[in-house]
């Protein structure tokens, strides 16, 4: 009797961990709980069909002949052959890059939630108020970025002798706002990279200004409108400005912790 105890203990492990089994497919299984998870995966348009007993039986069915091509094809000898375990491999390494990525992100979360948890980088509504007051515009402008300073100053040339600010933007920029002729979204002023916000800022409508050098290359800009914008509309937005702005301080003093050497000499 303990002999056969001890035999049959793995097998009523099994069935705990399994849950009840409806059907059975050679040594394969199809579970209470696997059925009731299909189940749920069937379109909305089928639901009720699926939930008659006729439904129900015909979707076991469907389940049974799947499990039936798997156990035919673990009892053949595909997963010996070498295209298939190539792919496993390729598999396990994109679940292993995916698990690494998912582990990084929930890590930076909860440490970015603790700066905000710690006063660091939390923003006040007076903070918003006061930043709303000294930039209360959203502003519409048009670039063209280009990679060097002369052809920056040709472009601004032509637009001075009344070319096309989108036809030349088509032409020349290398953004992503070329094939809308250089037109971008409305920003608030924090929301314009740094190098640009001032000359933004102090730019007449309709009159292109550049060229400005900035990391990602040198611009013409030209703005379109400047309006004037209700709090409430833009309170979220300048509230992730702030938050951006005193993370990048925060960084900024922190900096000296962790040394940044660029190695590859395309990007120094």
């Amino acid at each position: 009797m303990a002999i056969l105890l001890a035999l049959l203990l793995p097998f009523f492990s099994a069935c705990r961990r399994q849950g009840p089994i409806v059907a059975k497919v050679g040594n394969l299984v199809i579970t209470r709980a696997e059925f009731d998870q299909k189940i749920s995966e069937v379109a909305p348009p089928y639901q009720k069909y699926i939930g008659t007993p006729a439904g129900r039986r015909q979707f076991l069915d469907v389940l049974i002949k799947d499990k039936m091509i798997l156990a035919a094809a673990e009892n053949s000898g595909v997963s010996k052959s070498a295209d298939f375990k190539q792919a496993i491999a390729e598999i396990r390494k994109n679940q292993a890059r995916q698990l690494a990525q998912e582990k990084d992100y929930l890590l930076t979360q909860d440490w970015l939630k603790q700066l905000s948890d710690r006063g660091i980088t939390q923003v006040s509504e007076a903070d918003v108020a006061a930043y709303y007051k000294k930039y209360p515009y959203e502003i519409s402008i048009k670039d063209i970025l280009v990679e060097n300073a002369n052809e920056a100053d040709q472009i601004l040339k032509e637009l001075r002798q009344k070319s096309s600010f989108a036809a030349l933007a088509k032409k020349y920029s290398i953004d992503s706002y070329a094939d809308k002729g250089g037109k971008m979204p409305p920003m608030l002023y924090g929301e314009i990279i740094p190098e640009l916000q001032d000359v933004v800022s102090l730019a007449r409508i309709g009159e292109p200004s550049g060229p400005i050098k900035t990391k990602f290359g040198y611009y013409v800009i030209c703005k379109e409108s400047q309006t004037r914008v209700p709090l409430q509309k833009v309170q979220d937005t300048i509230r992730r400005i702030l938050e951006k702005e005193k993370l990048d301080q925060y960084l900024r003093s922190i900096q000296n912790r962790f040394p940044v050497e660029v190695v590859d000499e395309e990007f120094k």
